[in-house]
């Protein structure tokens, strides 16, 4: 069951990944950054989009295709089993995304509150200056 929006990849450094296309980050055009899944540890992390390139991250096809093939057929299956477990790699990645979202937008509340204060004492002060002169 693979989705369209999922590209699996081998990483020299990471071993296994899945770029998520559902992700705002990861759909195409010009961001900067790439948010990918590390399947062996279920981390995500980010990488610069110019990184995305062979030799660091193959296609998952390729990357079999062009193993000894003594290690093709073992790492395919590894790569089957892994596809079986995308629903579990999909909701982890969700959640992580929502709890960033999240902290964004209580930082935003938090600091359109602080602004606010500092508004507020400034009004309060340049009454008190007017007051005094």
């Amino acid at each position: 069951m693979e989705a369209a929006n999922q590209w699996w990849g081998h990483s020299k450094e990471h071993g296994w990944v899945v770029l998520d296309r559902n992700l705002p980050d990861n759909t195409p055009g010009v961001k900067e950054n790439l948010v990918f899944f590390r399947c062996r540890d279920s981390v995500t992390y980010v990488e610069k989009r110019k990184s995305w390139v062979p030799p660091n991250y193959n296609f998952a096809p390729n990357y079999i295709r062009d193993l000894a093939p003594e290690l093709s057929t073992g790492a395919a299956e590894e790569l089957e089993a892994l596809k079986a477990r995308w629903p579990e790699f999909e909701a982890h990645i969700q959640k992580e995304h929502q709890d960033a979202e999240d902290k964004v937008a209580a930082a935003i509340v938090e600091a359109e509150k602080v602004h606010k204060e500092e508004v507020k004492e400034k009004k309060k002060a340049a009454k008190l200056a007017k007051a005094a002169a």
